[in-house]
Parts: structure tokens; sequence; C-alpha cells
């Protein structure tokens, strides 16, 4: 339960500095960049999985399509042959 002192109350929370910085020097003396440079290199890879994986999906998406159309003409063309040769059959007779 919180005190009811709040705005005179002296004791630090988590989300609060004892010292805070009042420059930009004070801030970037204690500053690690390789903190951001991971979150960098984690978000980029994040994001090269996630395009990699669409790029593929879209692939092999593209690729069935185009065996079921391959497949579809080539049974389009047998009937279409078989119903010439039925035509040509009867006429002859």
């Amino acid at each position: 339960m919180p005190k009811n002192c709040f705005p005179l109350c002296a004791e630090k929370r988590d989300f609060m500095e004892h010292n805070p910085p009042r420059k930009a020097e004070d801030f970037f003396r204690d500053y690690d960049p390789t903190i951001g440079i991971g979150t960098a290199a984690i978000l980029v890879l994040f994001f090269m999985v996630v395009t990699l994986k669409s790029f593929i999906r879209c692939a092999i998406r593209k690729w069935k399509m185009h065996k079921f159309y391959k497949k579809l003409e080539k049974s389009q063309r047998k009937e279409k042959d078989a119903e010439i040769s039925a035509t040509k059959s009867s006429e002859i007779v």
C-alpha cells in the first residue's frame, strides 16, 4: 500500500534513479552501446526471418499452382484429343 506522503516521499522506487544525470556528459559516461547494437541485431534478424519465410511460402505456392495448371492443361488436351478422335471416327462411318 503506498504511503500518503506521495509528493514529499523520499523513498526510491525501481524506476527512479537515486542520482539522475543532469547533463549529457553524465548520461553518456556510463552508456553501453552494445545494448543498442544487440537490440538492433535482434530486430534485423527477426525481420529477415519473417521476410525469408514469406518469400519461401510464396515460391512454394507459385510452384504448386504451376504444377496444378500444367496438369490441368494436360488433362484438357487429352479430353480435346479424345473428342476430336471420336468425331473423326463418327465421320468415317
